[in-house]
């Protein structure tokens, strides 16, 4: 099995007047000897051929960022390296096109073929959960180097925002500001994409719920292509992940070696490089047209100039989208299943102002000479827009709802969004909508801004510690900093209408952050940083100020009882609610 992990990256700064930006190695053709300050060297046609890069033959070293260490027996070498799995880090990666594209890779070798081979031929063997072997890989812990400090231990799936900050570091002159707020106006990570190759009879794609991608030229040399969502979980928050997988007919042609690529099949490397492009250039697209479209004062582009050239990069981008070759293969099929995908998300903007982005690019479009290939470009644009518009009849984007709940109550969450959607009222739920590398507050405030309701799942577990979210408080004042946004809370129990509750649970507040507090001195007498337990305790230590002014909420806002079948006699008052 051959597993490739792609972190593709959005660099604001190529539409800022003073970017304090590195021109420094000069991409996407850097010099022979340059190098990336922090990372490591480039390499390329005149060094040694480490991957099946695509045709942008240069790229950087990355395995001095990407660093698998340490953590016990959970860290690669132990969990990985041995059996079952017998992992081999294949490459590790950098690469940028200079302007707002850069992106890390990192490819594994997988050697778990016979046991494999025996499961899917032997009908007593049980079956092979491809979810939670490859959830292995996506959580094993790493370190990200940042400058020349490494960052403390987080899964390999969340190492995106981390490798965001080592970019920020080594491309930025003079002083560097690390505040979130800060980083955040300069570059994005977007979301990550897999890509498995395995051969015929490994494991069985329907039993994935994969899509298969119809392209007869693959057929012929027996290459099929599927695509998915595989799930994974971290703590109680559960993602999606968008996944390719190449099925090829035998593994005699697959890299066992990072020296083995050079006799790589031609046309899988091919069907990797498109599908790899693919997603990194729709992620720019995205990033792209909610520029255009944002409200922040951040982001706006009011400079004509600037405005030009981000439409020549939003073209650009295009052009090789509609592309209907790539590398002699077809890519129109691709390109439709890479967008089917990403059907169920599409960041924070709402769809009329996706519409009106792409309305105006057309206008700036059509002002162009309307060779062949633009009027490829503008007859994608207008079948897009064309789309939206249909999508907006059949959801209206006025009736979204995003439901707030404690994951102890994932189950009721759950009902209530089914009964919502079968009243053609869009949803978000962090199960369900999450994409894989997104930090649940970005994904949290976005969904409260696109959404016109709030339904908050309120029980004694979403009140008090071990289970407090940061979605209880944000709902709870929402219509104070949004008049215009309802609340509706949904009651699983009444205990915060008690005399004392309040008083009882600030007890268990305080316990938990005494824990904390001393588990906190523990790590800074061992000289460990406690990065991954102070956010808890800013969440606890809000919940705890906010928590009688909370209590007052709920009982002023009279919630709706949604306790046992409740939830079935009093839904109408929930679709009232939101209607109202």
């Amino acid at each position: 099995m051959f597993i490739t992990l792609q972190f593709p990256l959005f660099d604001y700064r190529f539409f800022k007047a003073d970017p304090n930006k590195t021109e420094r190695p000069k991409w996407p053709e850097p010099g022979s000897n340059a190098r990336v300050r922090y990372f490591g060297e480039i390499l390329g046609r005149n060094k040694q051929y480490l991957g099946p890069w695509d045709d942008e033959k240069k790229y950087c070293n990355a395995a001095s960022v990407l660093n698998f260490c340490g953590l016990k027996d959970g860290h690669f070498y132990k969990s990985l390296y041995s059996d079952p799995y017998h992992a081999r880090i294949l490459f590790r990666r950098f690469q940028s096109d200079g302007r707002c594209m850069a992106k890390f890779e990192v490819g594994f070798n997988d050697q778990r073929r016979n046991s494999l081979s025996a499961q899917a031929t032997d009908e007593e063997a049980p079956s092979f959960n491809l979810n939670k072997y490859i959830e292995r890989y996506l959580l094993c812990p790493v370190k990200i180097k940042t400058g020349s400090r490494l960052s403390d231990y987080l899964p390999l799936i969340e190492a995106g925002e981390k490798l965001r900050d080592a970019y920020y570091w080594t491309t930025t002159k003079g002083k560097k500001s690390f505040d979130a707020k800060d980083i955040q106006h300069q570059a994005e990570p977007c979301e990550p994409v897999l890509l498995i190759q395995f051969r015929a009879g490994e494991i069985n794609p329907d039993q994935l719920f994969a899509q298969k991608v119809d392209m007869p030229f693959l057929g012929k040399e027996g290459i099929d292509l599927y695509c998915t969502h595989i799930p994974y979980t971290i703590g109680r928050r559960k993602y999606h992940l968008k996944t390719w997988m190449i099925v090829t007919a035998d593994d005699k042609d697959t890299p066992l070696l990072s020296g083995q690529f050079r006799a790589y099949n031609q046309t899988v490397r091919y069907l990797r490089i498109n599908l790899l492009r693919i997603h990194v250039e729709t992620c720019m697209q995205k990033k792209l047209i909610e520029t255009f479209g944002t409200t922040d004062e951040t982001y706006q582009v009011k400079d004509p100039a600037v405005r030009d050239r981000l439409y020549f990069y939003l073209h650009k981008i295009l052009l090789n989208l509609t592309n209907i070759q790539r590398n002699d293969q077809p890519q129109t099929a691709l390109v439709e299943a890479a967008f089917r995908l990403d059907e169920y998300y599409y960041g924070s903007m709402r769809m009329e102002d996706r519409v009106k982005v792409l309305d105006e690019y057309k206008t700036w479009l059509k002002a162009l000479e309307l060779n062949p290939k633009n009027r490829q470009v503008l007859g994608y644009v207008q079948k897009s827009a064309e789309d939206l518009r249909d999508q907006q009849k059949q959801q209206p984007e006025d009736c979204v709802v995003f439901i707030s709940y404690n994951h102890t109550n994932e189950a009721a969450a759950a009902l209530l969004k089914e009964k919502l959607e079968q009243e053609h009222i869009t949803v978000i739920l962090d199960s369900v909508s999450m994409q894989a590398g997104t930090p649940i507050k970005d994904f949290i405030s976005k969904s409260i801004l696109r959404s016109h309701a709030i339904l908050s799942v309120v029980s004694v577990n979403s009140l008090t510690p071990g289970g407090v979210g940061v979605e209880t408080i944000n709902a709870m004042f929402i219509k104070d900093f949004f008049p215009d946004k309802k609340f509706i809370p949904c009651c699983l129990d009444t205990c915060f209408k008690e005399d004392g509750f309040t008083e009882k649970a600030s007890i268990k507040i305080d316990e938990r952050i005494t824990a904390i507090k001393a588990l906190a001195k523990s790590r800074s007498d061992n000289a460990l940083r406690s990065t991954d337990i102070d956010d808890e305790w800013r969440r606890l230590e809000s919940l705890r100020l906010k928590l009688p002014d909370i209590i007052t909420h709920l009982k002023n806002d009279m919630g709706i009882d949604i306790m046992g079948k409740n939830i079935n006699v009093h839904f109408p008052k929930i679709l009232e609610a939101i209607r109202k």
